[in-house]
C-alpha cells in the first residue's frame, strides 16, 4: 500500500532548476539596474554638494568677481569645486574630464534688503551657481530606456555675507589686495611678550606658543600652522610657535636694550627703567594705555644691543584696538529675539530693522557676518519677512 501511494505522487525533478534558469536573467538585470540607480543617485548628491560648495565660496568672497576682480580668489574657487567634481563619475556637458576652465562662474542676483540697488555684490544679495554634468549608465537596457548619458543638474543659492554695504567694507580693515584672510606679522627680533601682542593685534585667534612665560626673551624664529612666511595671507584661526633665547650678558656698566614694541606705554616705561637705564623715556607721562609700535634710542641701538645706562629712548604709539565682539547668527530668529542675541553678545551699536518692523517676523538677512569679530560698538541692520 505504501509503495503504491508513493508511486502515484507527481515527479518534479529539475523543476526548481528550470524556474531558476528562467528568472536568473531578470534578477541579474534588476541587480545591475539597481547598481546604476545607486550610481546615478550618488552622482546627483555629489553635483548638488559641488554646487553648494561653489555658491558658499562665492557668497563668502563676492569681491573676487566685483570689479576690480581678484584673480587669485577666483582660481581658489574653481580649484575647490574641481576637487569635489573629480570624485564623481560624471563628465562635463559634451563629454570629457572636468578642468578649472569648465567650472562655471557664479552669478549675483540683487535682492533688495534696504541697501544699495546699484551693486549685486553687497551683503544681502544672492550668489547663484548652476552645475550640469552627464552620467553614463553601465546597463544597456537601462540606457536604451532612459537614454545614456543622463543629464544631471544642480543649482545652489547662498546669501552674500562678505564684501561691501553701500561701498563700505564690513568687518575689520581689509588686508592687502588679493588677501582674504589675515596678514602674518614678522615676530623675529621682538620680545616674546611683544610678539604675543603683535600676533593677536594682527587679528589671529589661533594659539600663540608659549602662551605664558619667557616674556623678556628675544624671538629667533616663528613657525605657523598652516605653514607660512611673514606677510603671507593666512586663515585667522592659524596658530604660531616661536623659538626664543635669553638675551646675552653685557659688560658692566652697559645694559641690554629691551624690546618695547607691543607693550603698552606704561609697561614700556616700566621695562625701560626696570632694566636699569637712567636716560629719559619719551613720553615721560601720559598715553599709558596706548600700544608701542616702534622705538628709537640715542645713541642708535636695536633690541639686544649693549648700551650705556644714560641711553635715551623715544617710542611711537597708537591707541589700542577697540574691544571686539563676535557677531551672533541672527538669521532665522524673530526680530525681537535677534536684538536680544545682539546685545547679549556684547554689542552696544544700533540694531536697525529695515523691513518689516514687526518683532514677530523672522530675520532673513543681516548686514554683518555671523561668527566674525567686530568692534563692540558696531551696529547691525536686519530685515525679515
Amino acid at each position: 500500500m505504501f509503495l503504491r501511494l508513493r508511486s502515484q505522487r507527481p515527479v518534479s525533478r529539475g523543476q526548481a532548476m528550470v524556474e531558476f534558469a528562467l528568472i536568473l536573467p531578470l534578477l541579474a538585470l534588476l541587480l545591475v539596474m539597481a547598481i546604476d540607480f545607486g550610481r546615478v543617485f550618488f552622482g546627483w548628491v555629489g553635483v548638488h554638494n559641488a554646487a553648494r560648495i561653489a555658491a558658499n565660496a562665492a557668497a563668502s568672497n563676492p569681491d573676487a568677481w566685483s570689479p576690480p576682480v581678484i584673480t587669485s580668489a577666483q582660481n581658489a574657487y574653481r580649484l575647490a569645486v574641481l576637487n569635489d567634481l573629480k570624485a564623481l563619475n560624471c563628465e562635463r556637458p559634451g563629454g570629457g574630464a572636468w578642468t578649472t576652465a569648465n567650472i562655471p562662474d557664479p552669478t549675483f542676483v540683487n535682492k533688495p534688503t534696504g541697501f544699495s540697488l546699484a551693486s549685486t555684490y553687497e551683503v544681502g544679495d544672492h550668489a547663484v551657481v548652476s552645475i550640469d554634468c552627464e552620467f553614463k549608465l553601465i546597463t544597456p537596457l537601462a540606457g536604451s530606456i532612459l537614454g545614456s548619458p543622463i543629464s544631471i543638474g544642480a543649482r545652489a543659492e547662498f546669501m552674500v555675507r562678505g564684501g561691501l554695504i553701500n561701498g563700505i567694507p564690513i568687518g575689520p580693515a581689509p588686508p592687502p589686495a588679493g588677501c582674504v584672510d589675515k596678514v602674518v606679522p614678522n615676530l623675529i627680533g621682538l620680545s616674546v611678550a611683544g610678539a604675543r601682542t603683535s600676533w593677536t593685534t594682527a587679528g589671529f585667534t589661533g594659539g600663540f606658543i608659549p602662551a605664558t612665560g619667557s616674556d623678556s626673551d628675544i624671538v629667533t624664529g616663528q613657525v605657523t600652522s598652516p605653514p607660512s612666511s611673514p606677510n603671507d595671507c593666512l586663515v585667522e584661526t592659524a596658530s604660531v610657535t616661536v623659538t626664543h633665547t635669553t638675551p646675552g650678558p653685557c659688560t658692566a656698566p652697559e645694559l641690554q636694550v629691551p624690546n618695547l614694541v607691543g607693550l603698552t606705554v606704561a609697561q614700556a616705561r616700566s621695562t625701560w627703567t626696570g632694566t636699569g637705564f637712567t636716560g629719559s623715556f619719551s613720553p615721560a607721562s601720559g598715553s599709558d594705555t596706548n600700544i608701542v609700535s616702534d622705538q628709537t634710542t640715542v645713541p642708535s641701538a636695536t633690541p639686544g644691543d649693549c648700551e650705556d645706562p644714560s641711553t635715551t629712548v623715544s617710542v611711537t604709539h597708537a591707541a589700542p584696538p577697540p574691544p571686539q565682539c563676535t557677531m551672533p547668527q541672527l538669521l532665522g530668529l524673530r526680530v525681537n529675539a535677534g536684538q536680544t542675541a545682539f546685545t547679549t553678545a556684547g554689542f552696544t551699536g544700533a540694531y536697525t530693522v529695515t523691513q518689516p518692523p514687526n518683532g514677530n517676523y523672522l530675520i532673513t538677512s543681516q548686514s554683518r557676518v555671523a561668527g566674525q569679530m567686530f568692534d563692540c560698538s558696531a551696529g547691525v541692520t536686519v530685515s525679515g519677512n
